[in-house]
């Protein structure tokens, strides 16, 4: 599956803070499931007084949603707060807004491959 990974320098009150960035895709052979892939963007932004903010945003098909992640409560609040707003501009850029999630805390990690499962020894 493609993976591209790069960093965004975003300039701030505080200075340049960097945005680190993952964009990935499905797999998926053929046409018919060309039109099921889904493409993902991550990244993480630490800013204060907002501090860490994680993002996950999906684009289905026409639906594009969103999940973000506030490690502080009350940013947490605010992100909330703007949630109809976030709609509003997914509309004007002309895509379909899909489900908008915010929680608090940080992003699940994947769990690690389990060691040795695919050792091949043979010679």
């Amino acid at each position: 599956m493609p993976r591209w990974n790069f960093e965004i320098p975003f300039l701030t009150q505080q200075g340049t803070a960097m945005a680190q960035f993952e964009i990935s895709r499905d797999g998926g052979g053929n046409e018919v499931e060309a039109a099921k892939r889904v493409w993902r963007a991550r990244f993480t932004l630490d800013v204060e007084p907002a501090g860490p903010v994680h993002a996950l945003v999906s684009l289905s098909g026409e639906r594009t949603s969103v999940r973000m992640w506030a490690e502080r409560p009350s940013t947490a609040a605010q992100l909330r707060a703007g949630t109809a707003e976030l709609s509003q501009a997914l509309s004007r850029a002309e895509l379909t807004p899909g489900d908008i999630e915010i929680r608090d805390g940080s992003p699940p990690q994947p769990a690690p491959a389990r060691a040795g499962h695919f050792l091949d020894r043979a010679s």
